[in-house]
């Protein structure tokens, strides 16, 4: 992630669901997958405020 982004919590949801992935070429596979990382993060903003006093 890049650094202004601040990642608050992280876990692995258990889920069952389907995905495709390209083999060489233009071939695709379906695959079952049964997990899903997600991640809570929060974006930071800044402004300066010393400008103009």
């Amino acid at each position: 992630m890049s650094s202004r982004y601040l990642e608050v919590y992280s876990f692995k949801h258990s889920a069952k669901y389907f995905s495709f992935v390209q083999d060489d070429g233009d071939y695709k596979n379906k695959v079952l997958r049964d997990t899903i990382k997600v991640s809570v993060v929060l974006d930071l903003k800044w402004v300066d405020m010393t400008i103009g006093f």
